[in-house]
């Protein structure tokens, strides 16, 4: 064998082996290893300059226009404030929990279209916490509306005890989370809690209890029907004395027929006594 031939026998082999070497790879994509939730860096940023769980009212401010700056009043500057935080009842296992989140509108004109965050929180807050954003609709002046915020399922598993898995320990909820909005207090729309804390809302169940009827007994039936203490006691028929006229105008009794009423009287007393000693 030249060596020609034999390059061409090894070219060949090669190309054999890297043909059954071929293998497919798993089909994931990005989203698989870095979860599907969107980050929480905005919520980051107002916490580094806001803190939470603060208020600071800023009064009258500045506004730029086209004719210089302008002084814009306290009354005119709308707020926007967390009333109340409380968690429904946890249903799906396949969901995080939810909580429902109240925010009142104090300020004199309509506001719309801005963006609710809440960060489950396990340790110390960063970038790819569980979180969840939402955008709200209308919110009249003076009223308050109720937000519904699902947690992704991440949050229940946060962290491991000895073996046990453990969920998130405090709940971030943020309000004008973008900081779209200009308020009279910024510092109160970020409200941080301790998940025990947070009260869970049950769902109240209404039983419907279908009424039977009864069946009522007149009170003029109720004094023939005997109870469960009385013992009803046949009486022995009395003896009916047929009044024998004799033809006569008084039409008074004979004294034959007088005599056979009594012998029945007594012939029929006789037999009540002898079946009360035997018992019958």
């Amino acid at each position: 064998m030249n060596r020609q031939t034999l390059t061409k026998v090894l070219m060949t082999t090669s190309f054999v082996v890297c043909m059954t070497m071929h293998s497919d790879a798993q089909q994931i994509n990005a989203s698989h290893l870095f979860g599907n939730h969107a980050h929480c860096a905005h919520v980051i940023d107002l916490i580094s300059q806001h803190g939470v769980n603060n208020t600071f009212h800023r009064g009258s401010t500045f506004h730029a226009s086209p004719f210089g700056h302008v002084v814009v009043p306290d009354c005119e500057i709308g707020d926007l404030q967390i009333v109340d935080v409380r968690q429904t009842e946890h249903v799906d296992s396949a969901c995080g929990p939810t909580f429902a989140i109240t925010i009142q509108n104090h300020s004199s004109r309509r506001v719309c279209g801005f963006h609710v965050t809440a960060v489950a929180v396990f340790g110390h807050i960063c970038p790819t916490s569980p979180n969840v954003t939402v955008k709200t609709g209308n919110i009249d002046a003076g009223e308050a509306i109720e937000v519904l915020l699902t947690l992704p399922i991440e949050a229940l598993a946060m962290g491991n005890r000895n073996g046990q898995v453990i969920g998130f320990q405090r709940l971030v909820v943020a309000i004008d989370s973008f900081d779209e909005l200009m308020e009279s207090d910024e510092a109160n729309n970020l409200k941080a809690f301790d998940a025990a804390s947070i009260p869970v809302t049950t769902v109240s169940v209404t039983t419907t209890v279908e009424s039977e009827s009864v069946s009522t007994i007149q009170s003029s039936d109720a004094a023939s029907v005997p109870t469960a203490d009385e013992t009803v006691v046949p009486q022995a028929a009395e003896p009916q004395i047929d009044s024998l006229q004799n033809g006569s105008p008084s039409g008074e009794p004979d004294a034959d027929s007088l005599r056979s009423a009594i012998k029945m009287l007594d012939t029929n007393n006789a037999t009540g006594d002898v079946a009360a000693a035997s018992g019958i």
